[in-house]
This record gives C-alpha cells, sequence and structure tokens, in this order.
C-alpha cells in the first residue's frame, strides 16, 4: 500500500472511533470533580488484566489505582463485555464536558493506547499533533454544572451547542481552604465574606477573626480556578455572584515545592499577582478572572507560605517606575481556595501522610457550618454540585452506548463515593434544580 494511502486510512479508522487491531477507542471529557469515582468505575468495569497510561505515570489492574484516579489525562487499555477497548479520559473541566458533547468539538487526548511506561505530556501543553497529542470528538462526558449554567446552551461565538441528556450520578461537596498558619479561631467563611473576598481579591485576615488589634495587617489572598471548571461556577454561584460577575484572583509564583507519591506540596511564594487575561474554551477572562486550570493545582498552592513580598502586595509601578506595595505594614499572608474533598483530604489536610503537618491548610467552615456527609445530606451545608453524565441527543449507539450506561450505573450505585463524592439516593434529602440554586427538600 502506498505512504499515501496508509496515512489516510490511519485517518479514517481514527475518525470512525476504532483503530487498525479492532479495539474501539471511546472518549471521555469531563470535570475534575469526576476524575476519581470516573477513573474508579472505569477500572471496576474493564475485565481484570487492564492498564492504564497518563500524564503522571502508568499502572495495571495489579497496581495502585492512585495513578490513574490522580490523571486528568490519559488512556485505558483492556476489555469490556468481551470487546478490547481503548478508553481516552480528558478531565479538562466541566464546561469542557459540556462544550465538548453539546457542540461536537474537537478535543485533545493522549496519543498512548493505554500501554507503556512513565508518563505522557499533557495534551493541553503539548505542541506536537500526533506525536504529545491528538484530536479527536468526545463521545460523552462528564460535568458539574448545568449546561444551562454554561455559556456552551444555544449559539456561542458562532457554534451550536445543542441540548444533551444530563443524568445525576453523584453530589460533589465543594469545601473553603485556607494555607498553613490560618488560625483554626478565625476558620469560617460567610457568603457575604466569600463575595467581598473574590470581588476585591483581598481582604484583611481580622475579617475572619474578629481580632482587629493581632490581625488587621495579616492579608488573605483569593485564589481560584479558571473558566473551564465546574467547581468555578459552582462556587462563584454558590456565594451569590453568578457566572459573569468579575473576580480578583492571584497568580502564585512558588519556589522550593516538594513531590512525594505524585503530590506537589510546599514552597515559598516569593510574588503573585492578578491572574493574566486569558481565553479558555473559548471563553475570555480579563486580568483576574482566570485561574487554575485543576482543582489539584489550587490544592498544591492552599500548602504553600507567602514571603513578605508576595503579602505585602509589591508591584512595579509604571508611572514611578519603582516598587509599590499594596500593604506595607502587612506581617503575615493566606490563600483561601475552593476544591471538592477528594483533592482536599490528601493533598491540603495530608490525610495520606503524604503532606507534612507544617504544610498543612484548614478547613473552612461555610456560614458555621462543617462540611460532612451529613451535613450536605440534610441540607445545613449548602456549597455542593451534582456529578452527571452527559450524552449527545442522538448518534450514541452500539459499544459506546452500551459502556456509557454501564459507567453511569456504576458511578451511580457503587462508586460516587470515591473522592469524597456521595450518592444522590433516599439518604440525600434535598434537591436544586439550577447550580447555585436554592436548596429545598425532596
Amino acid at each position: 500500500m502506498k505512504p499515501f494511502k496508509s496515512a489516510a486510512l490511519a485517518a479514517l479508522v481514527l475518525a470512525l472511533g476504532g483503530t487498525a487491531s479492532g479495539q474501539t477507542v471511546i472518549r471521555i471529557v469531563a470535570s475534575n470533580g469526576d476524575r476519581v469515582a470516573t477513573q474508579t468505575a472505569i477500572s471496576h468495569i474493564l475485565a481484570s488484566g487492564w492498564t492504564f497510561q497518563g500524564i503522571n505515570g502508568n499502572t495495571s489492574s495489579s497496581g495502585s489505582l492512585s495513578t490513574a484516579t490522580g490523571a486528568n489525562f490519559g488512556a485505558w487499555n483492556g476489555t469490556y463485555n468481551g470487546n478490547a477497548v481503548i478508553i481516552k479520559v480528558s478531565y479538562s473541566g466541566a464546561l469542557a464536558g459540556v462544550a465538548a458533547v453539546a457542540g461536537n468539538t474537537d478535543q485533545r487526548f493522549v496519543v498512548s493506547n493505554g500501554t507503556g511506561t512513565g508518563s505522557v505530556p499533557n495534551p493541553l501543553t503539548a505542541t506536537n499533533l500526533n506525536v504529545d497529542y491528538e484530536i479527536g470528538k468526545a463521545d460523552f462526558g462528564f460535568s458539574t454544572n448545568f449546561q444551562s449554567t454554561s455559556p456552551f446552551n444555544g449559539v456561542f461565538e458562532n457554534v451550536t451547542y445543542n441540548p444533551v441528556v444530563e443524568e445525576i450520578v453523584g453530589v460533589s461537596p465543594l469545601g473553603f481552604y485556607a494555607s498553613p498558619g490560618f488560625p483554626t479561631a478565625g476558620a469560617n467563611i460567610t457568603t457575604q465574606l466569600a463575595q467581598l473576598l473574590y470581588t476585591s481579591g483581598s481582604v484583611s485576615l481580622a475579617q475572619f477573626t474578629g481580632d482587629f488589634s493581632a490581625d488587621q495587617n495579616k492579608i488573605v489572598y483569593a485564589i481560584g480556578r479558571n473558566t473551564d471548571a465546574g467547581q468555578r461556577f459552582g462556587a462563584y454561584t454558590e456565594i451569590g455572584l453568578g457566572t459573569t460577575t468579575g473576580v480578583s484572583v492571584w497568580q502564585p509564583s512558588v519556589t522550593g515545592t516538594t513531590t512525594a507519591s505524585g503530590i506537589t506540596y510546599g514552597g515559598t511564594v516569593n510574588s503573585h499577582a492578578l491572574w493574566p487575561a486569558e481565553t479558555v474554551s473559548g471563553i475570555f477572562s480579563a486580568l483576574g478572572n482566570g485561574g487554575f486550570s485543576s482543582g489539584a493545582l489550587v490544592a498544591q498552592n492552599l500548602t504553600v507560605t507567602l514571603g513578605s513580598d508576595a503579602y505585602k502586595g509589591k508591584y512595579f509601578d509604571e508611572d514611578t517606575q519603582t516598587n509599590q506595595f499594596l500593604y506595607p505594614n502587612a506581617t503575615a499572608g493566606y490563600y483561601i481556595g475552593y476544591v471538592t474533598p477528594g483533592d482536599a483530604t490528601d493533598r491540603i489536610l495530608g490525610g495520606n501522610g503524604v503532606v507534612p503537618v507544617g504544610n498543612r491548610g484548614v478547613a473552612l467552615k461555610y456560614n458555621g457550618v462543617d462540611l460532612t456527609s451529613s451535613n450536605v445530606q440534610n441540607g445545613r451545608y449548602t456549597a455542593w454540585l451534582y456529578n452527571r453524565i452527559l450524552k449527545p441527543q442522538s448518534g450514541l449507539t452500539g459499544l459506546k452506548l452500551t459502556f456509557a450506561n454501564a459507567l453511569r450505573d456504576q458511578i451511580k450505585n457503587v462508586d460516587a463515593p470515591s473522592g469524597g463524592g456521595l450518592f444522590n439516593d433516599s439518604t440525600f434529602k434535598v434537591q436544586r434544580f439550577t447550580d447555585g440554586g436554592l436548596v429545598v427538600p425532596k
């Protein structure tokens, strides 16, 4: 066969979702908040002998699942219901999941077929097409946002986004956390204080503790997620900012981090600045309005220590051509951010013992209520999101549809609690009908 015919055949096989070896390729785009439960469920519905290769390494059915549950991008290689499958996963964001399924838009995936050793490049930042990343269409997805919350509902940026089938598979609580040293006496954030923090970008610690004599010159700074993230819109709608209000969050510059067991933590913030303007998934974010691309990165930056230039808010004044400080009298500083318990338990609070005590962050109450399963289930704690599978209205058929429904049921009935999630069953006494909407009895 001539070379150009071979290339054309390979492109056709990719477009049809299969490989030359007869394996069916299934592509999933989902939110970070769905990652742990979805990866765990995939491992359970594949036959024994599966392998996984992702951006943080490789594993097999006889190895540790943590490699897969910690990977935002990767590929599974295994057998489902007697059929050879390759499952490409992209946990690039809740809104990315909505856009991918509703718009049938091109998405980036790893080139790996799920076998091999070591790690693979991050497809979102890789530059070599078909070497470091490949382009494909999502067969289905998962999101922690209602489609109605996203801009990918109707026509947006000259692309038509069709209604998708949304089926709830679980609930993800969302917590607010502070960086190390934040006083336990102030470990509570109210709706009003959260609004002030995220619209202004920084507030005095005294507004958390009530002790203005001791804490007025200690500064709390906001960090958060980018416009692909369901957690972002879940947090901002919950505190009353909605989906379009501008926020002011910071991008730290950190040195001296440590990585162990796949978790990066610690380090010193030598400087930070308002998050640069950027465009993510076609959504433009003005200065200060962006954020980190994953909950794991937010968690990592809630284990840092702010140096004096950072907590004093050092910046370069263009008019005077000199360095200035927002808070020249500041004596300490902290970050506050929001993540799911799946990212917080080990990465911030040191649940598995990897993060040392001195680098562990602090869990905050929300409106005076602790984030516990029972408080979420009975409606006292209201910062939570639904996890849902997204399927196109038509076109998902055969083995791919069977696999999607099996994965849905596995999460809904078995694996929803993985990573700190909850079942949406009879023990869950409340409901809501929009992101950040009123929590009411079922």
